[in-house]
């Protein structure tokens, strides 16, 4: 797989805006500064002169008189992550976009097209170049995470911005790493992993499964010592589909009438195979002649048991199907966990809101008679 990293997105679009910006210190305020204005992002140029985010403005214009504090504009960056997701769905349907400026796409299979994965991800590269103007750096491996950990290797020319981690020498690329560096490590981790003197990815690589599970749960360590030994084969969702949402789709063959559909049956699989809650769902079915129908299914029955919503879903269908016809296509829109659109910097809350989707998920399969949620999705906790 090929990560790619635009460093610096804002920066680079803001110079694009603005060429007599380029190679200068820039920052952006911060829209939360409060009475003192503070800086935000900070690029390169700006971190070598001891700038840092979060620093007073004055501060930082006294230490750095060339540095220029701009406006943010966030919905612009938005837009840019978002032109980036429709780019690569040119030349893979699977992929992940990161934070801004990255994403992690599949490239396997696509060889009759573009050829191997090195000449494909510099094709992809020169193509981002030449349409946006922006410069990536890339890294391909068969390890998602020593493809992330190699678009962050420093190149010391414009030419080389493409590094390849050959399958086998995963593990001894990433010993030296800093286990700071691994993608969603959690600092209480962090913080335990240096007091048992684990400092780098070589040190973890030979912890065995069972001592690391006293450290923290069995699937975590797991999934951990994957990403240390360069062993983590993630399965990438589809480009098209936004972050924590899915789209089923079922071609009936043949057709059949509204009644003789067992549509209670599917949905319910697809439920049981996620775990999480749903936070939205429709329901789209085309007729022969076809016809588009949509039902919405209201809040208070996304609360409901896996096994009470599947069935709703079937009876709201058989009363919207009042046509005699048959029925030959149906999808269904799922957006899971949280259900909220996304920031382009998720707040901790969020995030911690987020984390409790897995444990959501084991007591729904525990009572699955039962509605389980937490308690900030409550009315109670709504109004408060």
């Amino acid at each position: 797989m090929l990560a790619m990293w635009v460093p610096e997105l804002p920066f680079q679009l803001a110079c694009q805006r603005e060429g007599s910006l380029r190679e200068r210190p820039l920052a952006f305020l911060s829209p939360h500064s409060g009475r003192t204005p503070s800086l935000w992002l900070v690029n390169r140029l700006a971190r070598a002169a001891g700038v840092a985010p979060g620093d007073p403005m004055d501060h930082a214009l006294r230490q750095v008189p060339g540095l220029r504090v701009l406006d943010p504009a966030p919905q612009t960056w938005w837009e840019a992550q978002a032109s980036l997701g429709e780019f690569l769905q040119h030349w893979t349907p699977q992929g992940l976009l990161g934070h801004m400026g990255e994403a992690l796409v599949e490239l396997d299979g696509t060889g009759r097209l573009f050829g191997g994965p090195r000449d494909a991800a510099a094709r992809i590269q020169k193509e981002l170049a030449q349409s946006t103007g922006w410069v990536s750096q890339g890294g391909l491996s068969r390890s998602a995470t020593a493809a992330k950990l190699a678009t962050r290797l420093e190149h010391t020319g414009p030419a080389v911005r493409l590094e390849e981690v050959p399958e086998g020498a995963e593990p001894a690329f990433l010993a030296p790493q800093p286990l700071g560096r691994m993608p969603d490590l959690a600092p209480r981790l962090r913080w335990r992993f240096q007091r048992l003197g684990l400092r780098r990815f070589g040190d973890l690589q030979p912890v065995p499964l069972p001592t690391l599970a006293q450290l923290m749960s069995e699937d975590l360590a797991r999934r951990v010592l994957a990403q240390a030994r360069g062993e983590d084969r993630p399965r990438l969702p589809m480009l098209a589909d936004p972050v924590g949402e899915s789209r089923h789709p079922w071609r009936l063959e043949p057709p059949c009438l509204p009644e003789e559909v067992p549509l209670a049956i599917w949905c319910l699989e697809r439920f049981w195979n996620d775990g999480r809650c749903p936070r939205r769902l429709t329901l789209r079915w085309w007729d022969v002649d076809g016809l588009d129908h949509r039902w919405r299914a209201p809040e208070e029955a996304l609360a409901e048991p896996a096994m009470v919503l599947a069935r709703q879903v079937e009876a709201a269908f058989r009363q919207g199907a009042v046509r005699r016809i048959l029925v030959h296509r149906l999808e269904l829109h799922l957006a899971w966990g949280l259900g909220r659109p996304r920031g382009l910097f998720e707040a901790p809350l969020s995030h911690k809101l987020g984390e409790l989707e897995p444990a959501l998920a084991r007591l729904r399969r525990r009572f699955p008679d039962r509605p389980v949620l937490p308690g900030w999705a409550t009315p109670a906790f709504e109004a408060t």
